[in-house]
């Protein structure tokens, strides 16, 4: 099925998902139009059945409201795969029985959760990024074109390279302190809508003494 005509194209995520295992905010979108898919398949190792592993033992992707998501980005679950970097083998034996069956004793399982994958509010993740499981992607972040994300991202701060670093902060760190306290994706449409002018715009503080009185 086609969803995206144009590069302008894009969908509300929670509209559109089909695994219990995403879990998508309020106006967060994907617009994949160069790349053709829906976004659950943007997600990586979700199926129970082929981890060979309970529901319970699957991750989750949490995206939070108003991010925004671009085309051919990629979300890495299902932990470690079954692959271990602290043993000697890190192929995975254990996940062929029939082949390697001679155990003395029950072998311990390679595969480890590594946590949710958590995208917080007005997050952007830019053109096929790869970000890895159990990453934690804080409010305001952005992250650049083609990055791999391997490391937790903080509040307000642009990554971007291979692995993604660090490049700055978007704002002061008084300022981004302000904008977690105002929260205004948690704001109503109306309120959202009597601020707009602000919201496109760089004044933090503006926007503070807009939004304080709905602390």
């Amino acid at each position: 099925m086609k969803i995206f005509n144009s590069y302008r194209d894009s969908v509300y995520i929670k509209d559109h998902v089909k695994s219990k295992h995403i879990i998508a905010g309020e106006y967060s979108y994907y617009s994949g139009y160069y790349h053709g898919v829906v976004f659950d398949e943007c997600v990586m190792y979700l199926d129970v059945e082929n981890n060979n592993c309970d529901a319970d033992e699957i991750d989750k992707l949490i995206i939070g409201k108003f991010c925004s998501i671009a085309t051919g980005v990629k979300f890495m679950m299902g932990g470690t795969q079954w692959h271990n970097y602290n043993w000697i083998a890190s192929y995975p034996l254990d996940s062929f029985d029939e082949d390697f069956d001679n155990y003395e004793t029950v072998p311990p399982k390679a595969y480890k959760l590594k946590g949710d994958t958590v995208l917080g509010n007005d997050v952007w993740i830019g053109t096929e990024s790869l970000i890895m499981s159990g990453i934690k992607i804080a409010d305001g972040a952005i992250v650049g074109a083609r990055s791999l994300v391997t490391k937790n991202i903080g509040a307000y701060e642009i990554w971007g390279g291979n692995p993604a670093r660090l490049i700055k902060k978007r704002f002061s760190d008084e300022d981004i302190e302000k904008l977690l306290q105002i929260k205004w994706w948690d704001w109503s449409d109306d309120k959202i809508k009597q601020n707009l002018h602000l919201l496109r715009d760089s004044d933090v503080e503006s926007l503070w003494e807009s939004g304080k009185k709905y602390l």
